[in-house]
């Protein structure tokens, strides 16, 4: 057996050992896992890709007057998901579709991502003033339509009398690097504040940074961030806010709306499927700001945009929809002859479907036209004349014998009921009633069979508006306030 020398075996083992500590510490300068080191100005504008929410809201359509139950045309296994919050019940079964909970975790997450932004782009490296400026007002924005989206959800509605002291959501403006952190709530006046000035600062950095703000209708812009804030202020009760910031809009995108004759004829050619994918495309529609999903996340949709759930358009709400109404069009029949029940057409309506990607809109041109119409309507000065150069764009593109109302007929109290059931009748299925039931006061009633006593009834003002914080949140986070019963 030949003998090694002690000293080369020595020198080895030292050399061997260098090569190792050189190499450790170059894997512990690494990220642990593939996430982007943040150092230029793009990354910090890819992470923002990622930071859109899903229309996780969407499920509070079965908590309004728009949809109602049908056991017979119900999976068992999906009534127990839904059913219970259709009869505003705080408790709910845990599911992977839909759910004040799913809600509540979506738009925190999303506030989170932004905040890694907002908190981080002025510090990156290989940027221009000016595209720091655009990445971090477009991240602003979206912290502060997630905050409205969440407060809108989990609280009253505004209310200046009340809001100083209704609860409000956490305000959360920093990257949480805690193990574990609880949370309190802000007032719903706090929140709205916290609000206002995030979109404010953001809607002033777009503006700084235009060069380098988004074109595409998938991200925050200036015509896009002005139309989040009209719904705001409406919301507010703020109505010369409103109106200006609609204002901006139609100056950036002048007055018009979706074409729905034109779409109605994709239906007729190539079937309800095909439709709902080209129902958005913002080649050929006034969308202001949309997300796109795919066969793989249409969850949110599971309560009234599949045959299973047992959710469908209230039969009150059908007649409220004439032939002579385009939008009658995007409601089709399922069920049989004695159960017959109506669903809309605007998403994909089977979850197996291969081309079932779509967009939906966050906000579009119908609504900010609603929006203004309806603030020119409560404001002090409003007229009727005002009111419908809004009011008649929607109009002459939603009936087929369209004949111009006559300003001269109408009151502002009698005008803002007719722009109130065109909004109704516009967002069918969109995730705006419920807001609109909060706001205005609506009265619900909930039944679990036609011709049957009402099994749940929501009252104007009832405390139930206010979404209880979920089971979860109430675990992880024992210091955060509930809302009362």
């Amino acid at each position: 057996m030949k003998l090694f020398n002690s000293k080369n075996i020595i020198a080895s083992l030292l050399t061997v050992l260098a090569l190792c500590f050189t190499g450790c510490k170059k894997f512990t300068e690494k990220p642990y896992d593939n996430r982007i080191d943040l150092q230029f100005t793009e990354h910090y504008q890819q992470i923002l890709v990622d930071a859109y929410p899903e229309r996780q809201e969407m499920f509070t359509d079965i908590l309004t007057d728009d949809f109602e139950y049908h056991a017979n045309l119900a999976q068992a296994s999906m009534t127990s998901y839904f059913l219970p919050i259709y009869l505003y019940k705080d408790e709910y079964p845990d599911n992977t579709y839909t759910n004040p909970d799913l809600a509540y975790r979506e738009f925190f997450a999303k506030i989170y991502r932004s905040n890694i932004v907002i908190n981080g782009v002025d510090g990156s490296t290989r940027g221009s003033a000016e595209f720091k400026a655009a990445v971090k007002g477009e991240a602003l924005v979206l912290r502060a339509y997630c905050q409205f989206m969440l407060v809108n959800l989990f609280s009253k509605h505004y209310n200046e009398a009340t809001a100083g002291t209704d609860l409000g959501i956490p305000i959360v403006t920093t990257v949480n690097e805690e193990n574990v952190k609880s949370y309190t709530r802000a007032t719903v006046k706090e929140t709205y504040a916290q609000i206002e000035k995030d979109a404010a600062e953001g809607i002033a950095l777009l503006q700084q940074g235009a060069v380098f703000a988004p074109k595409n209708p998938y991200h925050f812009n200036m015509v896009s961030a002005n139309a989040f804030m009209s719904r705001v202020m409406l919301y507010k009760g703020n109505w010369a806010e409103a109106i200006r910031y609609a204002d901006a809009v139609i100056l950036e995108k002048g007055r018009f709306v979706r074409d729905l004759a034109t779409d109605l004829t994709v239906i007729t050619a190539n079937g309800i499927q095909i439709f709902t994918v080209k129902y958005m495309d913002p080649t050929t529609h006034p969308n202001i700001l949309m997300n796109y999903y795919s066969s793989r996340n249409l969850g949110f949709l599971a309560p009234t945009g599949f045959t299973r759930s047992g959710f469908y358009v209230a039969d009150f709400l059908t007649t409220l929809l004439p032939v002579t109404d385009l939008r009658n069009k995007l409601t089709y029949p399922v069920g049989t002859v004695i159960d017959r029940r109506v669903m809309v057409a605007k998403y994909e309506t089977q979850p197996n479907n291969p081309n079932s990607a779509f967009r939906a809109s966050y906000f579009s041109m119908e609504e900010v036209l609603l929006n203004r119409a309806e603030a020119v309507l409560r404001s002090t000065g409003g007229t009727v004349t005002e009111a419908l150069k809004d009011l008649e764009v929607l109009r002459k593109a939603r009936y087929t014998n369209y004949v111009a109302l006559n300003p001269a007929l109408f009151t502002n109290e009698a005008l803002l009921t007719t722009v109130l059931l065109e909004r109704r009748k516009e967002f069918i299925g969109e995730g705006l009633r419920w807001f609109d039931v909060k706001r205005l006061g609506i009265k619900v009633e909930h039944l679990i069979g036609r011709g049957e006593a009402p099994t749940a009834t929501l009252m104007p003002n009832d405390l139930r508006t206010a979404l209880q914080i979920p089971l979860k949140e109430q675990q992880g986070n024992p210091a955060i306030q509930l809302n009362p019963r």
